[in-house]
């Protein structure tokens, strides 16, 4: 694999989709940082789960730059609307999702509450983003870690400087008529 490419936001704006096609990408997002791939990118989600030692049986969520974007991959039902004012934010939706073939029918939405996240998504649409760990461990929060731990596995590290909470987001289940919370962080809601 090619040696991996530290970039700027702004070095970043010179990229495209294609640039980006079965590649995978680091960046900070507002809780933790994320490893992400073009959404529907059958090789980058593959790299994925490769360099996370991660079970296949557990989806990956998808990050979105706008509401827009949510409901262009997922179906927000009127009783779940009402969680869409955490966004951007610290707030995961798994939701309907219009593609059948992804993880049986359903997707984690989440917006990030970050420039830095924002702007790489408004670039390449939704991603399909997780921490940057081995699966089951601590996240890596630093370019050095990142590098130190994955090496070359990476194609592209954003370099900006963040400023993270280190708290991963708070998950909702919305695929029923209730809400069901799968893991409280940031946001705390109650039902």
């Amino acid at each position: 694999m090619e040696k991996t490419r530290l970039i700027s936001i702004k070095e970043l704006e010179t990229l495209t989709k294609d640039d980006l096609k079965g590649k995978i990408i680091v960046f900070p997002t507002d809780t933790v940082y994320g490893v992400g791939c073009l959404y529907g990118d059958s090789i980058g989600v593959e790299k994925i789960y490769q360099m996370k030692k991660r079970d296949y049986g557990k989806p990956l969520p998808v990050l979105c730059d706008s509401i827009e974007t949510v409901l262009s991959i997922a179906m927000i039902n009127e009783n779940h609307m009402k969680y869409t004012k955490h966004w951007p934010g610290a707030l995961t939706m798994i939701l309907k999702s219009y593609d059948k073939n992804i993880f049986n029918g359903s997707v984690a939405c989440r917006i990030p509450n970050s420039e830095i996240a924002l702007s790489v998504l408004k670039k390449f649409g939704p991603l399909f983003t997780t921490s940057v760990n081995y699966s089951g461990e601590k996240e890596l929060n630093s370019v050095d870690e990142i590098l130190e731990t994955f090496g070359n596995q990476i194609n592209f590290i954003v370099t900006d400087i963040p400023v993270l909470t280190k708290t991963p987001s708070t998950i909702i289940n919305c695929l029923g008529d209730e809400m069901i919370i799968v893991r409280q962080g940031d946001i705390i809601l109650h039902i």
